[in-house]
């Protein structure tokens, strides 16, 4: 599989805008606005390029407050969380590791509804999985997402043919909350549906761990599926897999053209690496949000 085969998400930009009712010109005014509040900001480590600035100003629905607090927290939650972000440069030997053993593949096609679906895929050796390099493999093809992609929202599918209870039991509440709050104060929750495929015996298990941790709803939209079959009635051909029905190439071909756009992204995950907040430097505390004392109630629940 040469260079020139790398993925390519197919994106219709000025559809999503057209939502928003805002044209080109409209969100050019927009990230202007973005950029010249972030050179009031010295805490913070880079201004960002347009692409990223659109797709939080997207995400928040252009509400230019929200954005500029959600790009905050984007950086912030580096230093917040460094267990789910430090030392998870996709080169490092660990999560060279993690990439052959989980899936995590967004597709190629937009819904009609301009949503993204994204396959998860867990399995390998249940002693060896470690959940924040999970969350950090995740979070490293969302980084290329933000760069590249604009869509609505999510649709998430978990294929759970290959979960063992060994996996299952490496997360704990404290593992849930942190992921809840990353898609909460960073990435604003867009998801519309997820649908858990293939489940296995333990699945009351695996759901009464959901309950306790996810608002209902987010639990209103959890689809159980026994097999392939019954994803069609949500999901259209053209954009599934061929090996979950649908027309598109194996989710192994998008597993390993997803390895290869980790590689093509390979400088701004280094970029990424020496990136640190200076709260030092913080002209004002964040609006309307309390994650920076967040860190302290996660240490305490870990150590209770």
């Amino acid at each position: 599989m040469n260079s020139d085969a790398i993925l390519v998400l197919q994106t219709d930009n000025q559809k999503v805008r057209d939502v928003f009712q805002k044209s080109k010109k409209d969100v050019m005014e927009y990230i202007e606005t973005i950029k010249m509040w972030f050179k009031t900001q010295p805490h913070l480590p880079e201004v960002p390029s347009d692409q990223l600035i659109e797709t939080f100003l997207v995400t928040n629905k252009f509400s230019v407050e929200e954005t500029k607090k959600k790009l905050d927290m984007y950086y912030t939650i580096r230093s917040v969380m460094p267990e789910c972000f430090r030392n998870k440069n996709p080169k490092l030997p660990h999560m060279q590791e993690i990439s052959k053993n989980i899936y995590y593949c967004p597709l190629p096609k937009l819904t009609k509804d301009l949503f993204r679906t994204i396959i998860t895929k867990i399995g390998g050796d249940p002693s060896k999985f470690d959940v924040y390099n999970l969350f950090a493999h995740q979070m490293n093809i969302n980084e290329i997402l933000i760069q590249e992609d604009l869509n609505l929202g999510d649709i998430l599918i978990f294929d759970l043919e290959h979960l063992q209870m060994g996996h299952m039991l490496k997360f704990t509440p404290i593992h849930l909350k942190k992921a809840d709050t990353i898609l909460q104060k960073v990435f604003s929750n867009r998801i519309k549906a997820i649908h858990l495929l293939n489940y296995p015996p333990f699945i009351d298990k695996l759901m009464a761990i959901l309950k306790a941790v996810l608002k209902q709803k987010l639990l209103d939209r959890i689809h159980l599926h026994s097999s392939t079959k019954s994803l069609a009635e949500y999901i259209p051909a053209e954009i599934l897999p061929e090996d979950y029905g649908g027309k598109e190439m194996s989710l192994n071909d998008l597993h390993e053209l997803w390895k290869l756009k980790l590689e093509q992204h390979q400088k701004r995950f280094d970029i990424l690496e020496k990136f640190e907040v200076n709260e030092e430097l913080r002209p004002s505390n964040l609006v309307n949000d309390d994650i920076l004392g967040y860190y302290g109630n996660f240490k305490k629940l870990e150590v209770d």
